[in-house]
C-alpha cells in the first residue's frame, strides 16, 4: 500500500470518528434539553396533586436554551392555597359585590401556575394534555421569554367561576332553574351577571341581565326573580350565572418575542384566556377558547385580548365561543400626561388608573417610538413626538420620558398614545359564535380580516373603533375586511356591544364629540354576506372607505349607515343601494408594512 493510499484511509478513518463522535454528541445535547414532566413526578390520569412535580419539570426547561418540554397525554392537577383562598374568598363575596375591584389592580399578588419566565428557545409539547386548575390563577405565563412553542394543551378548572342550570319553571317575574349536582351555587356564592342559552338556537339569547333577588326552592332549584330574566327564558333554556368578571388570564404573554401557539384549548377561565402585553409577534393556529363539551361558557371575559404589542398577531383556524366578552381586541393605551417640563423636554405619562392595563403590568414605550398627541375631545391626532428615553415607575404607576418634539401647552386636554406599538392583525379562517360583545375589536393599523364565519353574537361582530372611555386607541388604518359570513350578529343592544345598530361591521369613535371624520382611514369591505340585523355595516368618524361586492339579507332597515365622514363609496352590492356613485374611487389599504 503506498503512502497516498495510507493517508486517505487515515483521513477517512478520522472523519468517520468525528461524524461518529459528533452523533453521540448531539444524542447528548438532545437527550438533556428533553424534559418529560413524568420523570419529576408528574403522571397523568392518576388523580394526584401534580403542581410541585409540574413546577420542578418547568423550571428546569425553562432555565437551558433549547429545551423540550413534555407532557404525556392525560390530566394534570395544579392546585395552590392562596389561589383556592381568592377563589373562596371572590365566589363569596369577602372581596366585595364585584371582586375585580380587589384583584384586578396593579401590584396584587397573584398564583402563577406553570411560570415560564425567561424561557428561551422553548418548546412545549403537550398533545391531547388537560391542565385542570384548583383555585384561581394564571395556569401559564410566559414573561421575557422568546422563541416559544407550545403545542396542544387543555386549559379547564375544577371549580369554575360560573354556573350552570336547566330552567324548569316560569313565572310572572321569575324562573326556578335546576342545577345538577357539580353546578351547584353555593349558598353565599355571589352572581354578578346572568345569560341565557337557548338550546334550540345554540346561541345566547341576547343581552346580559341581571337579578333583582334569589330564592332557593331546594338544593338543586333556585328561583331567579328579574324582568329581563324572564323575559328572554324558555322552559328548558339554560340559565348561566357569572360570579366574576375580570381577572389573570388562563395564558399570559408578556414581554415575549415571536411565540407560536398550536392546537391550545381553554375551556374556562376566571378572566381572560390570552392577554397579551409589551410582546413582538404572537401567532395563534387552530386555538379554541370555547366551553368543554356539555357546557355553554368559556372565558368571564375576552377569549384574547392584545396591547402595545409590535410586529404581527397573527389567528388562523381558530374557534372562539361562550366568552363573556371579545373573542379578540387588539389595541394600545392612551395615557394621561403628567409633570411636564417644557425646558427639559421631560414628562410623566400614566394609563387611567380606573381602567388600568389588561396584564395589570405597567405599560412602557421603548426609545424612538413615535407617540400621537391626541385630542381629548375627538381623538383626533394632532401632533406626534418622539421618545428619546424612558424611566418606568411600576409602584408608582407611571412612566417618566424624554421627548424630542412639543408638546401642548394645555396638556389636560390631550392624550399620548403610542403608535409604534399598533401591530398587523391577521384574523382569518375563524369561526366566532354565540358570545357576548363584540367578536373583533380593531384599534390598530394594517389588519387583514377574512374568510372567517360569525354568528349569534350579542355585539356588532366587526367593531372598528377606538373608546376614549375605556382608554383604547388608536384609530384604525388600513383595513381590509373580506369574504366573511355574518348570521344574527348585534342580538344583545347597545348595552352589549352593538354599536350604531349594525350587526356585521361598524366603523366608530366614542369620544365626546363625534361629528369629526376622517379619524379611521382607508378601509375596504367586500365579498361579505351578512344576514340579520337593524344595519349591515355602520360607517362614523372615517375616511377612504370602500364598501362593494356585499350581499345584505334580511336587514331591516338601511343596509349602510354613513355619518360624520368623508370619501365613502359603495357600490355593487347586492340588497343595498349605492352610495357616491358619482364621486373618486377612495384610496384602498395598504397592507405591506
Amino acid at each position: 500500500m503506498n503512502i497516498k493510499n495510507q493517508a486517505l484511509i487515515i483521513v477517512f478513518l478520522l472523519l468517520v470518528m468525528s461524524v461518529g463522535f459528533g452523533f453521540v454528541e448531539n444524542r447528548e445535547i438532545i437527550e438533556k434539553t428533553r424534559f418529560n414532566v413524568s420523570d419529576y413526578g408528574a403522571f397523568p390520569n392518576d388523580g394526584k396533586d401534580d403542581t410541585e412535580s409540574l413546577r420542578t419539570a418547568v423550571a428546569l426547561a425553562r432555565a437551558k436554551t433549547g429545551s423540550i418540554l413534555f407532557f404525556p397525554p392525560g390530566r394534570y392537577l395544579i392546585s395552590d392555597s392562596l389561589a383556592i383562598k381568592i377563589q373562596n374568598d371572590a365566589l363569596s363575596g369577602k372581596l366585595g359585590k364585584n371582586p375585580q375591584n380587589q384583584l384586578f389592580v396593579p401590584n396584587k399578588e397573584y398564583v402563577i401556575g406553570l411560570d415560564l419566565l425567561g424561557a428561551n428557545n422553548l418548546e412545549i409539547q403537550a398533545k391531547d394534555v388537560h391542565l385542570i386548575c384548583d383555585g384561581w390563577m394564571e395556569p401559564l405565563s410566559f414573561r421575557n421569554a422568546q422563541n416559544i412553542i407550545l403545542n396542544g394543551i387543555t386549559i379547564d378548572y375544577k371549580r369554575r367561576p360560573n354556573n350552570e342550570g336547566e330552567i324548569i319553571k316560569l313565572g310572572d317575574d321569575f324562573v326556578d332553574v335546576k342545577f345538577q349536582q357539580d353546578e351547584i351555587l353555593a349558598k353565599n356564592q355571589i352572581v354578578l351577571r346572568i345569560m341565557i342559552y337557548d338550546k334550540i338556537k345554540k346561541s345566547f339569547s341576547g343581552a346580559g341581565v341581571y337579578q333583582k333577588r334569589m330564592e332557593w326552592i331546594d338544593k338543586h332549584t333556585i328561583r331567579f326573580y328579574g324582568d329581563g330574566i324572564r323575559n328572554q327564558a324558555k322552559i328548558g333554556d339554560i340559565l348561566i350565572t357569572y360570579s366574576g368578571f375580570h381577572y389573570r388570564p388562563a395564558i399570559l404573554i408578556y414581554k415575549t418575542k415571536n411565540i407560536v401557539l398550536n392546537d391550545v384549548t381553554i375551556n374556562s377561565q376566571a378572566g381572560m384566556g390570552i392577554v397579551g402585553h409589551l410582546n413582538q409577534n404572537i401567532t395563534m393556529n387552530r386555538l379554541k377558547v370555547v366551553p368543554a363539551k356539555g357546557r355553554h361558557v368559556s372565558t368571564n371575559t375576552d377569549a384574547t385580548h392584545f396591547s402595545t404589542n409590535r410586529g404581527l398577531i397573527r389567528f388562523d383556524d381558530c374557534e372562539f365561543g361562550g366568552q363573556g366578552d371579545d373573542a379578540t381586541n387588539v389595541h394600545t393605551y392612551y395615557t394621561h400626561i403628567l409633570n411636564n417640563d417644557p425646558s427639559k423636554k421631560q414628562c410623566d405619562i400614566a394609563v387611567d388608573r380606573k381602567n388600568y392595563t389588561h396584564s395589570s403590568y405597567l405599560d412602557e414605550p421603548m426609545d424612538n417610538d413615535v407617540m400621537a398627541i391626541v385630542k381629548k375631545s375627538t381623538l383626533e391626532e394632532v401632533g406626534y413626538v418622539k421618545v428619546r428615553r424612558f424611566w418606568p415607575h411600576p409602584l408608582q404607576d407611571k412612566v417618566t420620558i424624554q421627548y424630542d418634539g412639543k408638546l401642548p401647552k394645555k396638556t389636560d386636554d390631550y392624550y399620548l398614545i403610542n403608535i409604534s406599538t399598533t401591530p398587523k392583525l391577521e384574523f382569518v379562517n375563524c369561526i366566532v359564535r354565540s358570545h357576548r360583545a363584540r367578536s373583533v375589536l380593531v384599534k390598530t393599523r394594517k389588519v387583514l380580516i377574512k374568510d372567517n364565519h360569525f354568528e349569534n353574537t350579542t355585539g356588532t361582530a366587526i367593531h372598528v373603533g377606538t373608546e376614549g372611555d375605556w382608554g383604547e386607541g388608536p384609530a384604525s388604518e388600513d383595513v381590509v375586511i373580506e369574504n366573511n359570513e355574518f348570521i344574527n350578529c348585534g342580538l344583545g343592544g347597545p348595552e352589549d356591544g352593538t354599536m350604531d345598530g349594525a350587526s356585521a361591521i361598524a366603523l366608530h369613535v366614542k369620544a365626546p364629540t363625534t361629528n369629526t371624520s376622517g379619524l379611521h382611514k382607508r378601509i375596504l369591505m367586500q365579498g361579505n354576506t351578512i344576514s340579520g340585523g337593524k344595519h349591515a355595516i355602520a360607517v362614523k368618524g372615517s375616511a377612504e372607505v370602500t364598501i362593494r361586492n356585499n350581499e345584505f339579507t334580511n336587514i331591516s332597515q338601511n343596509p349602510i349607515m354613513i355619518g360624520a365622514s368623508v370619501r365613502v363609496k359603495a357600490y355593487k352590492n347586492i340588497g343595498g343601494d349605492p352610495i357616491g356613485k358619482d364621486e373618486k374611487d377612495p384610496i384602498l389599504p395598504n397592507l405591506i408594512y
